[in-house]
Formats: structure tokens, sequence, C-alpha cells
């Protein structure tokens, strides 16, 4: 087991532990301020002053507990791991299945320069490489504006409906309006100085999210406009940068990046969505020449309760990454984890789910890179030492070697074993991705890796990007506690996934990017009325299961023990509406669409 009260910095690959009077509970943390790096001499870019964020929140609305913060950080408190899933309350301990996670990107500028920035431990010991606030066309940062920003802003379905309803009773707001619809940050809200205190910068790429109800660009909440979060029973949104100081988490150059950030939950009868969160994160590129080579991922470390017996994989056909238990028992049977909650027998499986990718341009047509690569690195501290190019990153380079397929010192991915084989060319973008239970796939089950405290990369790309183009990456965390050990199957968290994506896709897709049919699937008539045929021609006999949603993701029918080409779906008790159906394969390929019942 780890020391669980050292915190561990990492100097030109050496380790040295620092006593920094924080208790990260479990962890060893590295922290990669370079020795030979002068802070003020990393960035030869203009630079400004900004003060690291400070401020956090938690989107607690469902079973899941999940703390923010304002740096590019994500679930934990620069302390612990705080993705509480399920969420305790009356006595009941809570397990957190998440110790941090961070936005990691960078990509090559046109004279060959790599512009990186990447958040792993910094908070907790001063150094990021992300500040608070929004970017000017110019790609800077005023530091009044950082400090102003270092906030979140929250809303809930509740203040929305109010609002709304008081809207649609009469085509006035008779008020008094909600104080976080005022106070929220969509373009030009001329109610944003007083409800927060500071001005609202303009923004040609827009601010928080919003319904506009005359469609003028301009967030007017006494004419009926609110925030857009997606129908969600809380949103959380903000904004950070990573131009606002020097890159002291990476050493990297600045790339002049505005993200803007929506984080949501539902509570929800169907168990899935109600153990999901789900993360929106906009990128604004605001520099004033073009990148290319650009990766955006996120950095997780995964502690599934007891971090020293995690296995991790992905599935790249369903965009698909996860961390699962060694055994069937979190931590040690007879001693636990040192004190560190867990899940005890039979622990769920949870992971990341890519619900938009980076788009980019290919043969002159745009496509979705979902999830285009999953790698992971090993804690440096492990006992045996791991081999010293698959340990914590150091360098600028190593980071951005992480974040497309490689080790740190450069060596490609490579299928089988641990992936990594300096004298393989089997190379691979993936690692782990078959089923744990196929005793013939590549996973940590089939090869009985010992386990322990890894860390991934869930990355998408390459893409490019042009000053002032936006692209945006957007994910869910998914849970599953039906799971049998050891090595187990894939089936109910890929009913889980899928059942989260499909109710996303219900409340953001248009009817346009919902065809995501075959042109051999059809479902006839469309409108139905008592009842239609489903016809997949080109998956005769291949079928598993045909699942039926509502618009609201709630599962409504089911059909299995399917032969032949063909499905009759009955309307039975399925009242007007939009639907959407989910054909299943055997082997776990989803097709999707979408139908009417008069």
């Amino acid at each position: 087991m780890k020391n669980k009260y050292v915190l561990k910095q990492t100097l030109s690959l050496i380790f040295i532990f620092l006593n920094l009077g924080i208790s990260i509970a479990q962890k060893v943390i590295p922290n990669t301020i370079q020795a030979n790096q002068n802070p003020t001499e990393v960035n030869d870019l203009l630079v400004q002053d900004c003060a690291n964020a400070t401020a956090q929140a938690e989107l607690q609305v469902n079973n899941v507990r999940a703390r923010l913060l304002a740096g590019g950080d994500f679930w934990w408190d620069a302390n612990e791991g705080i993705y509480h899933v399920p969420k305790g309350g009356n006595g009941i301990p809570e397990v957190s299945a998440i110790f941090a996670g961070g936005l990691w990107m960078g990509g090559i500028d046109s004279g060959g320069n790599l512009k990186l920035a990447a958040q792993t431990y910094g908070s907790a010991s001063g150094a990021s490489d992300y500040w608070p606030g929004p970017l000017d066309d110019n790609g800077e940062v005023l530091q009044d504006q950082c400090a102003n920003f270092d906030r979140f802003w929250q809303t809930t379905s509740g203040s929305i409906n109010a609002h709304k309803n008081d809207w649609n009773d009469n085509g006035v707001i008779d008020g008094p309006v909600p104080g976080n619809i005022l106070a929220w940050p969509g373009q030009g809200n001329p109610n944003f100085f007083d409800a927060n205190g500071f001005f609202l910068p303009f923004a040609t790429s827009g601010f928080a999210p919003f319904f506009d109800r005359n469609a003028n660009g301009i967030y007017e909440p006494m004419s009926g406009d609110y925030p857009d979060i997606h129908e969600a029973d809380q949103g959380i949104w903000w904004v950070f940068n990573d131009a606002g100081n020097i890159h002291t988490q990476t050493g990297g150059d600045q790339i002049h990046m505005e993200i803007q950030a929506l984080a949501y939950a539902y509570s929800h009868s169907d168990e899935h969505i109600n153990n999901a969160t789900f993360y929106d994160l906009k990128l604004v590129y605001k520099s004033t020449e073009p990148i290319d080579s650009f990766y955006a991922g996120m950095w997780i470390d995964f502690d599934l309760g007891c971090s020293e017996d995690d296995y991790i994989g992905c599935d790249p056909d369903q965009n698909l990454a996860y961390v699962y238990n060694q055994d069937e028992y979190d931590g040690d049977i007879n001693t636990g984890c040192q004190g560190v909650n867990t899940y005890t027998d039979n622990p769920p499986i949870v992971g990341v789910k890519i619900l938009q990718g980076l788009k980019a341009i290919e043969n002159n047509q745009e496509v979705d890179r979902g999830m285009s690569s999953f790698m992971y690195y090993n804690n440096g501290g492990s006992n045996p030492p791991p081999p010293p190019g698959t340990t914590d990153p150091a360098s600028a380079m190593q980071y951005y070697n992480y974040l497309s397929s490689s080790w740190g010192d450069g060596t490609r991915l490579t299928q089988g074993g641990n992936g990594y084989d300096p004298a393989s060319t089997d190379y691979t973008n993936y690692a782990y991705p078959n089923s744990p239970d196929d005793p013939n796939g590549w996973s940590m089950c089939s090869e009985n890796d010992p386990g322990g405290d890894t860390r991934v990369i869930i990355s998408s790309g390459p893409t490019a990007f042009q000053p002032g183009m936006v692209n945006n990456l957007c994910f869910a965390i998914v849970y599953e506690d039906n799971i049998d050990y050891p090595c187990p199957s894939l089936n109910p968290f890929h009913v889980a996934a899928n059942t989260v994506e499909l109710f996303y896709n219900s409340l953001t897709s248009t009817q346009e990017e919902l065809a995501d049919i075959p042109a051999n699937i059809q479902f006839q008539p469309n409108p139905m009325s008592d009842y239609a045929k489903l016809i997949f021609d080109d998956l005769e006999n291949q079928v598993q299961q045909v699942d039926v949603f509502s618009i609201d993701g709630r599962q409504v029918q089911s059909y299995g023990n399917i032969s032949g080409s063909s499905l009759e779906i009955q309307r039975d008790n399925l009242s007007p509406g939009i639907y959407f159906y989910k054909l299943l394969t055997e082997d776990f390929k989803i097709h999707s669409g979408k139908f009417v019942v008069q």
C-alpha cells in the first residue's frame, strides 16, 4: 500500500518527497515543475498575472456527488477524491470512484512549436496551466477578469420552470425572477452587473448557453429567456483559459484557448441516468495563428474505492473507457484500504462515454473524432518501479505523447502485454480494448496484470484550429453496479452507457444528427399507428436485442430472442409522441433511430 499522507514532487524524473502539510488520502501525487526551469522563463509569450483558481462547486442533484474546481480540475477538492456514487446520506459512508481529473490539450503551431496545457495534481501545490475567466479576441485576459470569474454559475430545473411558467401564463414576466436566472452569464445580459457586481464582456463566441426567445442573440430574462442546461435538474457553468499566467503544471507554451464548461445532472427514475453526470466543454481558440495536430482529452486518476486493485480498459467502438476491480472485493478483505472507504463486495464499473468528440475535416467532410485513443501511465511510486518511459510526465512533450497514444518517452503504444514494447511495431491507439471476460482478448484480466494505481488519458483528435474557431468535447460519467466478478462481462455496463447516450441524443440532437441509421435499416411505417416493422436485412440473425425509449430516456419496450431480418414493433401502451429505438448486435454494435407514434 502507498503512504497516504505524502505529497511527491517530480524533479527531472527524480521523485523528491516534500512535507507540504497536505493530507492526500491514499495518494502519492507528482508535481511536474522541473528542476531546470525558471518559472519566469518557461514561456516567451506575453503572459498575464492571474492568480490560481480557488472556487469549487458540486453536482449533487441525483445519486452522485461530484466536485468541480474552477481551474481545469474535476472530481476532487485538491485533497481527496469527491466523485461519490452512490451518494451517501443517513449515515451511509460515501465511496469515491474517481480521485481526480483534468483537461489536457495540445497541438503544433505553424512554426512547429508545441503548445500545451494540462492539469493533474497541481492544485494541491499551487501549480496550474489554467486560470478563471474568458479571453479577449487577442487571446489575452485581464487580471481583474480572472478574479471576477473565479466562480461558478448554477441553476436548477425548479428555477427555470418557475421562470418559464411566469412567462407562459400571460407572455409577460411578472416576477419575482429567481436570482440564478438574472445572474446567468448569457451574452449581453442587462441584469448581469446588478446580480454579479461586475460587467460581462462581450464575446463573439458567446458565453453561457440560453434559450433565446426572440432570437436576437442577447440573453434577456425579462423577455422570457432562460439558461439552457439541456433540461437538467442541476446545471453549473464556468469559464477558464490557459493564457492567464505561465504554465507551472507542465511548462508548456500557452495555446490561448478559452474553455466554456457546463456540468449537469438529472434526478431521474431510470437508474442509469440517475447515476450519471454530463459535461460539455466548448473550446474557443483565441490565438492569432493556426494550430494543427491538436488533441484534447480527459486525464483521470480512477480510484474505484481502493486504488491498489484497479483494472482499466476501453471499448473503442463505443467510445468508452472504464475502470473495474481486479477481483470481487474492493481492497483487502481483512485490512480494507488504509482508512479509505471501499465498495467491498462486487464493485461497480465506472467509466467515461464520449458523447461528442472533436470535429475535424477529412476528405472535405466534417467527422467526429470520438475517442481517438485510450492511453495510460503508471504511478511512478509503484513497487516494483515501472519502466521509466511509462510513468508521470515530466515535460510538455511527455504530456503530448500521452495525449496522442504514445508513452512518455515517445515509444508508441503496442498491442499486447502492458502495451510497452520498444521492439514491437504492432502499434495501436487503444490500451486493453477487449472485454475482461474474453480470454482471447487483450485486457488486464486476460494478462493477469497485478493491477494498481494507473492514470488514463481519453483523447479526441487530431484536428486543426484557425483563429476564432470553436470545437466541442462532450462526455458523461457512467456507473453500473450489476457486475459479476472476476473478469466481468461488459454487457450491463454497455446497457448503462447506451441508455445514457440515447438520453443525451434525445435532448441535444437535431433530427439530422440523429440519423445514425445505416441505409439498410428501415422503420415502416413512420409515423406508426398500431404497429410497425423494423427491417434490418444486412443484420439478419445478428440482432440480439431491441429496446425502445421515450423522449425523456425511459426504456418503455424491450424485445429479445430475435431471429431473421425484421421485428414487429407493437404500439401497446405507447402514447403519441417521439420515441427512439436501439438495436444491439451480437458483437455489441449499436444502431439507433427515431420514430413517431400517432
